[in-house]
């Protein structure tokens, strides 16, 4: 293999694992962009922060602080360091199901049980959450 050759497959490579590891950068410490959202749909953990972040769907920016977005809610707590306020995943996913398990009289409204969002959804939202 020539020299040209070996450089081009090493590029080949480079781009190819950048390409892969793109969507998981993205859906990492911060919201997704409208534009990530288009261009990455099969992500769960970008699709989830596509849902936080659509005013139809999970508007979460409303209530909370999110990195990332510039809507800047301050009714709820700054969703950050979720791992360490939430023992696993199923915990975090039923606070979103439904929050007022742990709290009647929370304003945070229970989106699976109220069918807001649908179980893939919320499990796309908690993927997301995750990686705050």
């Amino acid at each position: 293999m020539g020299t040209k050759t070996a450089l081009r497959a090493v590029q080949g490579f480079a781009i190819g694992a950048g390409l892969l590891l793109a969507p998981l950068a993205m859906a990492t410490g911060h919201a997704p962009t409208p534009k990530e959202c288009a261009a990455h749909p099969t992500n769960p953990a970008v699709r989830g922060g596509c849902i936080v972040i659509n005013r139809a769907l999970g508007n979460c920016m409303a209530c909370h602080v999110i990195a990332g977005t510039t809507m800047d809610g301050n009714l709820g707590p700054a969703l950050r360091n979720l791992r360490q306020r939430y023992p696993n995943k199923q915990a975090l996913f039923q606070q979103l199901y439904d929050p007022t398990i742990n709290d009647p009289h929370t304003a945070m409204p229970p989106f699976g049980r109220d069918h807001i969002l649908t179980k893939a959804q919320i499990r796309e939202v908690v993927d997301f959450l995750w990686t705050l």
